[in-house]
């Protein structure tokens, strides 16, 4: 695993920001700290398109400058490559995109620096968010993905470049990149975090959301992206539900074991833990966010596919022409399929209960020509209610794994209690059996 360096650049949110408070901290610091790590570390690790040292180190110096009232006051963290900073580039990992400098910063990237927080920087994206891999490697093993396709953002906090770094979500581009660098993601309710400034992949389907290295750091950053509260003590007793994804025969044997053995945990430090399936339109729900994401993509990609579509990828051009030849019967049929899961999702919203599935189907697989399966993820990128993961444990090569609450009911509160609860059990818990599922 990876040791945290002495110092700010090691340190989390919570923590320098009430040092920042009492002003024991400078942000000049805490922005140069990690600065440092990045140029020690990134050379090998390639998390980062772009570093604006100058520009932060300005920032921060101003902050220096002001009281120190500012919520997020002096944070240095790191924007994905399809997310708009005024005067960078705005890259998206594509040719296409030479030349293109965001006039102005994103909507989502003005609330964290109205905040006080600071830009580093713009983290290695996949191609337009898609598919085809960048060239980041997982910091716990260079010979693995980091995920995908928020590799950067993964990679960076995990190697403690940033505490903190915005991601996008699309169908497991925030969550399964957090799962393999063994870190937090967030993924807020379709909605909540507005999208003005994004680069959209398909736009009824994409999140802004964020990497953290903890939980109660990714909180305190959600507020400022949602502008409300969001709670994050741990629940006295909360109510889960291991739900049996048709995902989950994707899985490798050992994070299912991983997976039982969680829930064990969580039941034993006091929450109630059962089983539950849901109807048979869930054995449609990955088709159906295959079809709504074709055909969002098709329509988003038009105009480039026609000027410039000899340099996107092969994989990208074809996912496009998927989406071209999907009927109207085919697409209304799969919206159909979205309406009858989410009322399904009824019944537990009024129980108080919490979803848990693994985050991703094993640890990060070896090489970087693909950035690992989303199959897990992409049901509640559909059906646009909040996930959280937490580190919950290791695999047989000692790569971290993740477990993913998805909370059904989208203005709830109960989410991040609920996994602040399961961070914490699961921190201090034995390491997973390496067992075969039963």
């Amino acid at each position: 695993m990876i040791d945290a360096p002495a110092g700010l650049a090691g340190a989390g949110v919570c923590e320098v920001l009430e040092r920042r408070r009492t002003g024991r901290v400078a942000a000049s610091d805490w922005v140069a700290a990690c600065l440092a790590r990045i140029a020690e570390r990134d050379a090998a690790l390639r998390a980062w398109v772009r570093v604006d040292a100058a520009g932060a180190l300005a920032a921060a110096c101003a902050l220096d400058a002001e009281p120190r009232t500012a919520p997020l006051a002096g944070l240095p963290f790191g924007v994905k490559d399809v997310i708009d900073v005024a005067g960078l580039p705005t890259g998206c990992n594509s040719p296409t995109r030479a030349g293109h400098v965001a006039a102005a910063h994103a909507a989502c990237v003005a609330r964290l620096v109205a905040a006080g927080a600071v830009v580093l920087g713009k983290t290695v994206t996949t191609e337009f968010a898609f598919v085809e891999p960048g060239p980041t490697r997982n910091p716990h093993d260079p010979a693995r993905t980091p995920g995908g396709s928020s590799s950067g953002s993964a990679a960076a906090v995990a190697d403690h470049h940033v505490p903190v770094a915005l991601t996008t979500q699309t169908g497991g581009s925030t969550i399964r990149p957090a799962a393999y660098c063994g870190i937090v993601g967030y993924k807020p309710p379709y909605g909540r975090v507005p999208t003005e400034g994004l680069v959209y992949l398909a736009p009824s389907l994409d999140v802004i959301g964020l990497h953290a290295r903890r939980l109660a750091d990714a909180a305190r950053v959600a507020e400022v992206l949602e502008a409300r509260p969001r709670p994050a003590q741990p629940a006295a007793a909360p109510r889960f539900v291991a739900l049996a994804l048709p995902g989950l025969r994707a899985c490798d044997p050992s994070a299912l074991a991983a997976f039982r053995a969680g829930l064990r945990r969580l039941a034993d430090a006091g929450a109630t833990v059962r089983d539950a399936g849901l109807p048979e339109d869930v054995e449609r729900l990955d088709d159906a966010h295959r079809t709504v994401m074709s055909v969002e993509v098709a329509r988003s990609f038009e105009t480039l596919i026609a000027a410039d579509g000899a340099r996107l990828s092969a994989s990208l051009r074809a996912f496009v022409e998927r989406g071209r030849a999907t009927s109207g019967d085919a697409l209304a049929a799969a919206q159909a399929v979205i309406a009858r899961v989410r009322q399904a999702l009824h019944a537990f919203a009024e129980d108080g209960e919490v979803l848990l599935t693994p985050a991703a189907t094993g640890e990060a697989p070896v090489g970087l020509h693909a950035t690992g399966d989303s199959v897990l993820n992409r049901p509640f990128s559909l059906l646009h209610v909040g996930v959280v993961t937490v580190p919950a444990g290791t695999g047989p090569a000692g790569l971290p794994l993740g477990l993913q609450l998805a909370d059904p009911h989208p203005a709830a509160d109960r989410l991040f209690g609920a996994a602040a609860f399961a961070e914490a059990v699961l921190a201090r818990a034995a390491p997973v059996p390496q067992e075969r599922a039963q």
